[in-house]
């Protein structure tokens, strides 16, 4: 008898209160716990770069129609520019509305004792420029595609995939 997912992830979430639980106040298991947590991971982060390389080159594979490759590709770009456009305005209005960080309105940091090394965020982005764009750009093609999937360069990876997988299917 094969259970829904939403029982499957009830009982899972159940087992870990009680494992929880059951490890005790002084977290004697809590290495046990660490070691199977970084092994599962580490075996999600091994699938994602053939997950997203297969599943871009299979995407293209499939097109039936060549010409309906430039038609896809503007409707990838009219959907991402919607639904971010629609995910900033909802978190702008939810912020604006909901205040988070501001505790009888003044900033919670202030009253919780919190310091922000702000400092340290503004030097980062204090140099930044529209060459760090164009750099973007450069990155999208990387010089090793394999060094750039084992450095975890997603964006390199992608345009990769997308050029295999249209040669193949002009082959």
């Amino acid at each position: 008898m094969k259970l829904a997912l939403h029982w499957q992830i009830a009982i899972a979430l159940v087992l870990a209160v009680i494992a929880g639980i059951w490890s005790g106040a002084d977290g004697a298991l809590i290495p046990v716990f660490d070691y199977v947590g970084t092994l599962f991971l580490n075996a999600l982060k091994m699938l994602i770069v053939p997950l997203i390389f297969a599943s871009i080159v299979n995407g293209l594979l499939g097109l039936a129609d060549k010409s309906a490759l430039g038609r896809l590709g503007l409707k990838t770009a009219l959907y991402y520019a919607s639904t971010s456009f629609l995910a900033i305005v909802t978190g702008l209005l939810l912020v604006n509305w909901i205040q988070p960080g501001i505790l009888n309105g003044a900033p919670a940091a202030d009253q919780l004792g919190l310091n922000a090394d702000t400092a340290a965020v503004l030097g980062k982005v204090a140099g930044a420029s529209t060459s760090d764009v164009w750099a973007v750009f450069q990155r999208m093609i990387p010089t090793n595609v394999v060094g750039a999937a084992a450095n975890g360069e997603m964006l390199g990876l992608i345009f990769f995939a997308l050029l295999f997988g249209a040669a193949c299917m002009t082959l």
